[in-house]
């Protein structure tokens, strides 16, 4: 069975890589302030530029693929896009200790520590494409709905990645905790960890010392006890011993951490960083992808 006239192969392909060059996006642009922080750690400070653009891109060629628009030409454009964002990636794993490509936004966990599996994911992508490039067979040429769809979907796409650009529009986040027993549940693991008082104020950072989103929000972080909004600022962390000693040699921190190891970490949150304020042993807010400075809130 060849490539060029399989036509279930040929869909297939098509909505696979729509399927995931959309959630791509989607994710991407459900937080975009994160992931185009995250962008700084990959080169100079106008990089974090290439945030609403790669959106752009990942947003277009996932309708195009699923209306199957110049799925050829896509399929193209899509091979280089994986390939040049493999490059950078591999730039920032070998040159800077980067190990997580931001790939699927909020859906991305800050606990993966094996950077293969982006090299591995994106081979297979292309791989998919495959098919897609040799499909001989005549295709249908794109009508005013189909152009109309993807000229529509894009720009919503894009319109809320420019409302999660904005601190001053607070766009719903999803649950970013992971307890079978709710808010309850949670509290009472990280009393596990450290001797929370019902009469005191908290705030909990969750973090990771390598991942640079937990990174850049840790100044704001501390803020929470500088400026008195809380009792205490407690962080967990990710237990890595290497790391940490570049992060306290780096940033010096001034609030007490505990270290977890990673699973039990993962038992508390799928993404990180996340920031808990803790009143009476109560969660009041959840705060995650970046930590704002709570001198914003300060009249």
């Amino acid at each position: 069975m060849s490539f060029a006239g399989n036509k279930y192969l040929f869909r297939i392909c098509c909505l696979l890589l729509g399927l995931v060059f959309l959630f791509s996006a989607v994710s991407k642009a459900w937080d975009a302030e994160a992931f185009a922080d995250m962008l700084l750690r990959f080169g100079p400070q106008w990089f974090s530029v290439w945030a609403p653009i790669i959106i752009l891109i990942e947003s277009a060629l996932g309708i195009m693929f699923l209306l199957r628009i110049h799925p050829r030409s896509c399929a193209v454009v899509a091979d280089l896009f994986l390939i040049v964002v493999s490059v950078v990636f591999a730039f920032g794993w070998l040159a800077r200790g980067i190990t997580d490509c931001g790939c699927f936004g909020v859906f991305s966990t800050m606990l993966d520590d094996k950077p293969y599996i982006t090299f591995v994911r994106n081979a297979i992508l292309i791989g998919v494409s495959v098919p897609i490039l040799y499909y001989d067979e005549d295709l249908d040429e794109p009508t005013p709905s189909k152009l109309l769809i993807t000229l529509l979907a894009t720009a919503m796409i894009c319109f809320v990645s420019g409302l999660s650009m904005r601190r001053s529009f607070m766009l719903p986040r999803l649950s970013m905790l992971r307890t079978a027993t709710g808010e309850a549940g949670t509290v009472d693991k990280l009393k596990t960890v450290y001797p929370f008082s019902a009469d005191s104020t908290y705030y909990v950072y969750l973090f990771s010392y390598t991942c640079p989103h937990c990174l850049n929000s840790f100044a704001n972080v501390q803020q929470y006890e500088q400026f008195h909004v809380v009792d205490k600022v407690v962080g967990i962390a990710v237990d890595n011993p290497e790391a940490q000693m570049r992060f306290d040699s780096i940033y010096h921190p001034q609030i007490e951490i505990r270290n977890l190891p990673k699973n039990q970490m993962e038992s508390l949150t799928g993404r990180l960083p996340v920031g808990l304020l803790l009143e009476h042993n109560t969660i009041v807010k959840t705060e995650g992808g970046f930590i704002s400075s709570p001198g914003l809130n300060i009249e």
